[in-house]
């Protein structure tokens, strides 16, 4: 019996091995499942419903349509590796600045009152038309996950209605009910979740009281929590005014990943929208931006910092070498967290980093995502498919060229349609190179350099030799070419994510971990209270690590590891250590400072990664 576990094991480990990136990452089952797959979507309805949304569909822009648009009941095939699954669903024409575009997305809700798709209920279906990669949502949405924050998870999906072939469509989650069940363990009323659209949102003017809303139609007119929100963060004057009611490491961090990955459609930016704020149920706000189709170098335009000095300089600006001062819209949240003192933030950038925006994560990961979706991408292109919007002005259209040269170096304008994005490569690096420079980060390795060297910044505005390719498109070639580089596949920080993860969920989820650890902290002192390796008695030695083997294997009251291919017995002695928790397999903090306190004991953080504070700090 153990030999077949034991072979089990290992298969498991390889696995592990190959999806390394996404270790330690939470993901809804439906994505982990279409990982680098695409799977299809068939979906069929009344044709009188599908001629409906298609005439509603007909627009130049969101504002053309007044009022809300309704679904429309259809069945969807769900078809992956061969094997189909049906649904029950509800579906309308969605977005909001994509339908000036001929794709127009749609969004996907599926019925019935327990049913999901594989965990997830409400879908978002989109072309992302101004985007050349099709990565740029998919990236950034990864971005987050692997820095442990909370956010809508994404994938891919060939789309057919009624047996018309529709095209490639990136999918993503909707922050809906389900969504904040499965990623906040709420159920029943929600009330506090307040979604921001409108453009040109601040806290400070209060125009976010008037612009944001209630994101759930039962409540439309409950405002007060988030208007006291909005108070409360004006009236602030130091950090530990706002720990008071806001998860502030958790809000820079989504903050950090704005900066790196050139977000100006978010808080940073000067529309401060696309985002929902969410009061837990521990009364503690926190932060959720959505869409991110514009992220990683798309349509930065000098309008956008026109409080800014180099936005004179048009065409010119090298935006990836922008400070974080010079890049975000002058909010006096972020001069209390960031400009008065960055330590904080720069740890927290820091961690994002070495996690995942560093080139050698990245562009290997772009290399892989583009050999998933190059076909799909090919067959959307050469058959035009899904453009239903006959009287929108913009239609993108990207030939293969230009989606092999924006996954590289090259920034692409279509000056058409009003479509820029530097290449996704050459932003990642620059963007890299300008914080690394900033912020004291070191080039090989992607950790903090301390003591913190001397800040370096790089010029933001460079001569720009434009060239003319098309009669719609033109290659930007601003400032001096990068260098070649070849990423270092061996680097990967996948550790556990500490710094800025949200509060309430680490304390929500630590209570079911925290009882199981009792238990088997009990149970583990009923086996070893002789200090003999019960292990000999089956046949087989004790672990010679003790405590710190890595337990493989749990049966009844005893834990089993493997050493040089056998199994081997844990058997540790707990009351004669004095870290806590280095039975349950974490190391002994080298120090005192306390991260975060359970009825397990105090925590700290080293190497990115918890360890247990030693009984004898005080």
């Amino acid at each position: 019996m153990k030999l077949f576990k034991l072979i089990a094991i290992f298969a498991t480990l390889a696995l592990s091995v190959y999806a390394g990136y996404w270790d330690n990452v939470e993901r809804t089952e439906f994505y982990a499942m279409i990982e680098n797959k695409v799977p299809v979507f068939r979906i069929t309805m009344a044709d009188s419903d599908w001629q409906k949304q298609v005439s509603i569909a007909q627009v130049k822009a969101r504002g053309d349509i007044s009022g809300k648009i309704e679904e429309v009941p259809a069945k969807m095939k769900f078809i992956l590796d061969g094997k189909e699954e049906n649904y029950d669903i509800e579906i309308r024409v969605g977005g909001k600045s994509s339908m000036e575009f001929s794709r127009t997305g749609y969004n996907i809700k599926i019925k019935g009152k327990d049913q999901t798709l594989h965990g997830t209920k409400n879908i978002r279906l989109r072309s992302d038309q101004r985007d050349p990669t099709f990565m740029r949502t998919k990236l950034t949405s990864e971005i987050l996950l692997k820095s442990g924050l909370v956010t809508v998870d994404t994938g891919y999906c060939e789309l057919y209605i009624n047996d018309q072939y529709m095209g490639f469509w990136i999918v993503s989650d909707s922050i809906k009910k389900n969504w904040l069940n499965r990623n906040f363990g709420v159920s029943g009323e929600i009330k506090t979740l307040f979604q921001c659209t409108p453009n040109n949102i601040r806290f400070e003017t209060n125009s976010a009281k008037n612009l944001c809303f209630n994101a759930f139609d039962e409540f439309s007119g409950y405002m007060e929590p988030f208007n006291q929100f909005v108070d409360k963060v004006n009236a602030a004057r130091s950090r530990a005014d706002l720990e008071k009611f806001f998860d502030v490491d958790n809000f820079l961090k989504y903050i950090a990943w704005e900066y790196l990955v050139g977000s100006w459609d978010h808080f940073l930016g000067p529309f401060g929208h696309n985002v929902y704020w969410y009061q837990q149920p521990n009364g503690i706000w926190v932060y959720l931006p959505y869409d991110f189709d514009l992220d990683l170098g798309s349509c930065l335009w000098a309008d956008q910092f026109s409080s800014k000095s180099y936005t004179t300089a048009g065409d010119n600006i090298q935006f990836p070498a922008v400070t974080f001062k010079d890049f975000e819209s002058d909010n006096p949240i972020i001069k209390i967290l960031v400009h008065n003192d960055d330590s904080r933030f720069r740890e927290i950038l820091g961690d994002v980093v070495s996690k995942v925006f560093n080139p050698d994560t990245l562009l290997i990961r772009i290399d892989e995502l583009k050999k998933v979706i190059e076909p799909y991408v090919k067959k959307t292109i050469e058959t035009g498919a899904g453009k239903i919007n006959k009287k929108c002005p913009k239609q993108a259209n990207w030939t293969m060229d230009d989606f092999y040269e924006n996954c590289e170096y090259t920034f692409l304008y279509d000056y058409k349609d009003y479509v820029k994005a530097f290449g996704l490569k050459d932003w990642i690096r620059r963007r890299y190179n300008t914080v690394a420079g900033y912020y004291g980060i070191d080039d090989k390795t992607h950790k903090l350099i301390e003591p913190r060297p001397a800040p370096k910044t790089f010029p933001v505005v460079e001569n720009n030799d434009i060239e003319t390719v098309t009669d719609r498109m033109k290659h930007h070639h601003i400032g001096t070419a990068l260098s070649p580089y070849t990423p270092n596949k061996s680097y990967e920080d996948n550790s556990v994510p500490v710094l800025g993860v949200n509060q309430y969920n680490l304390a929500r989820k630590g209570t079911s971990a925290n009882t199981q650890q009792q238990t088997q902290q009990q149970q583990t002192q009923q086996q070893t209270s002789s200090g003999s390796c019960w292990a000999e008695a089956e046949g087989y030695s004790c672990c010679s690590n003790g405590c710190n083997a890595e337990v493989y294997y749990v049966e009844g009251n005893r834990n089993w590891s493997v050493e040089n291919n056998q199994w081997c017995g844990i058997v540790c002695n707990n009351n004669s250590d004095e870290c806590p928790n280095k039975k349950n397999g974490y190391p002994c903090c080298s120090n005192c400072d306390v991260y975060y306190v359970d009825n397990t004991g105090k925590w700290g953080v080293e190497n990115n990664d918890w360890c247990s504070i030693k009984d004898s700090c005080n």
